[in-house]
């Protein structure tokens, strides 16, 4: 007998809930069914009648991640804009991108094969990219170049740009300041903004 479809919802979300935390916690090949139960007070018979096994709880708690991974990002850029400037908002988003590249890496634990890694981390950048395209909106309202040609494809393009130099060997030696200067000078000369929009947390609010 075929296994009914089930809803979203009640004890199905908090296996999925349960088990997003465990594999951020340990990896996929660290975590079992048992432990997922464990954390829900649940049988295995409850596992087996919303999942067909580990390897789709694991994929659907994927999902869940990225849900909330973009629910995070939108979180930020939907915050009231009034006084904040363009470095604060900018150093948000970039915390928020760098935890969720920890959780990622933590995700994954040695135990996914890069190829699945990398498309894993394409879509955290696809997660983002809506919040990160109000932001550079918003820096170039701030630098009076709001009318910039293409400049629904630079989001995309400075946001491949921010994550190759996050990933990168020397900058992450860098410290937080030194990063900020270089993600900021990215940003400024791609847009061909000036920089005094990010000098002083007291101009330029959004």
């Amino acid at each position: 007998m075929s296994r009914k479809a089930v809803l979203e919802g009640g004890k199905r979300d908090e296996i999925l809930n349960a088990a997003l935390e465990l594999f951020l916690k340990n990896g996929y090949e660290a975590t079992s069914i048992r432990m997922i139960l464990e954390r829900v007070n649940g049988e295995v018979g409850m596992f087996y009648h919303y999942f067909n096994s580990k390897q789709e709880v694991f994929d659907k708690a994927v999902e869940l991640f990225f849900k909330k991974s973009g629910e995070r990002f939108s979180a930020i850029m939907n915050k009231s804009a009034n006084h904040i400037t363009p470095r604060s908002r900018l150093e948000q988003l970039y915390d928020c991108y760098t935890n969720s590249m920890a959780e990622l890496t933590q995700l994954a634990n040695g135990s996914i094969h890069w190829s699945i890694l990398y498309a894993l981390h394409e879509q955290t950048l696809e997660a983002m990219l809506p919040a990160f395209q109000v932001m550079i909106h918003e820096f170039l309202q701030a630098a009076g170049k709001d009318d910039c040609y293409g400049k629904e494809y630079l989001a995309s393009f400075l946001l491949k740009g921010i994550s190759g130099l996050v990933h990168d060997r020397v900058f992450s030696t860098l410290s937080l300041e030194l990063k900020a200067q270089e993600t900021m000078e990215l940003i400024c000369r791609t847009l061909q903004i000036p920089h005094d929009i990010f000098e002083s947390e007291g101009r330029h609010p959004l």
